[in-house]
């Protein structure tokens, strides 16, 4: 069964305060320099909520990534060479889209190609230009009212546990939790590690 994803809209969410100038630059960890060029995809599924319609899923989603990236600077700047990230609040590609089926069509009968759909771009094998980002994100609307987020991290600055790490203070900062969230270490894999002068290309992917 062929499945066409429609985009709806497409927006780059900026953090809620602009990252201090002595911030601008993160170096990345020698293991983080010599990581595939891919990305680590993660996929959340939703069931329909007769409570909460999908042009408020949407808000909520966005205000809260908004307020979180203030933390996460890295997640929404540029790569600019092997070795750093130039956290210059450009912002996380925010996708929404529709497919004309329901959310059990996808988990009773989950093909690779209709789940590697409901990502921004082939985790595995992104476009050239695509190379540069450090995360982005797709809001995927079935026609029952569920949902699927799929959520792509540069494997550059973030591994399985750290996009999890950010994925719970998402969703906690979306729930409006009264515990404050815990800054995130950001720079502790360069202290350990510190990154070497490497000539990579880091716009190429893992294609010939």
């Amino acid at each position: 069964m062929e499945v066409k994803v429609e985009i709806v809209s497409k927006e780059r969410i900026k953090p809620s305060s602009p990252t201090p100038n002595k911030l601008r630059y993160f170096k990345l960890s020698l293991l983080d320099q010599l990581a595939p060029p891919f990305y680590v995809p993660i996929l959340l599924f939703y069931s329909p909520s007769d409570a909460t319609d999908i042009t408020t899923i949407s808000h909520k989603l966005k205000a809260s990534l908004s307020q979180l990236l203030t933390l996460y600077y890295p997640f929404c700047g540029t790569l600019r060479d092997s070795s750093t990230v130039e956290c210059n609040d450009e912002g996380v590609v925010f996708t929404h889209s529709t497919l004309p089926i329901d959310l059990s069509t996808i988990l009773k009968n989950p093909h690779l190609h209709h789940i590697n759909q409901l990502f921004p771009f082939d985790p595995y094998n992104p476009p050239r230009e695509t190379l540069l980002e450090t995360m982005a994100v797709q809001l995927n609307q079935f026609t029952c009212g569920g949902v699927a987020l799929g959520v792509c991290f540069s494997h550059k600055i973030a591994d399985g546990s750290s996009a999890a790490s950010f994925l719970t203070a998402w969703a906690a900062t979306s729930r409006k939790e009264d515990n404050p969230l815990i800054p995130p270490q950001m720079e502790e894999g360069a202290l350990v590690f510190p990154p070497r002068k490497i000539e990579i290309d880091i716009t190429r992917g893992m294609g010939p």
